[in-house]
């Protein structure tokens, strides 16, 4: 339930500065900003800590549904990401000083927050690199 509600203040803090910026006064500081944010939602949330990683996932989830659709086969990372994703549908998984662990019925993945940063960026450049490869052929 924390993981959840840390999410949702993340996202509210999003939303809060998406509108700050379309909105805001020019001259507004960072200071005046983070202010109005506690006010508003009387809360005290740091923006970049370890649940801004879950953000992150979103674009391997959908890489994860353009494998389907292609009918990949579930190995390396493909598999992970699977995993991964199951692992956040069903809310199993947990997010700690070491960093994050996804589980799902086939399996588990466990990341440190310098691996989950080399893995994320390793998939999206393969997965964007294939995509251009194809789009060329």
């Amino acid at each position: 339930m924390n993981e959840i509600l840390n999410i949702n203040a993340h996202l509210k803090y999003v939303e809060f500065l998406l509108y700050l910026f379309d909105n805001g006064n020019n001259d507004l500081t960072l200071g005046e900003i983070r202010e109005q944010f506690q006010e508003k939602f009387n809360a005290d949330n740091q923006l970049l800590n370890q649940y801004f990683g879950v953000y992150r996932l979103l674009p391997l989830i959908l890489m994860k549904e353009e494998y389907k659709n292609q009918k990949a086969e579930l190995k390396g990372y493909v598999e992970k990401i699977k995993i991964i994703r199951d692992a956040i549908a069903h809310h199993k998984f947990t997010i700690d000083e070491q960093g994050y662990k996804f589980e799902n019925n086939k399996g588990t993945v466990s990341l440190s927050y310098d691996e989950f940063q080399k893995f994320i960026h390793k998939i999206e450049n393969e997965f964007y690199g294939q995509r251009l490869t194809n789009q060329r052929s």
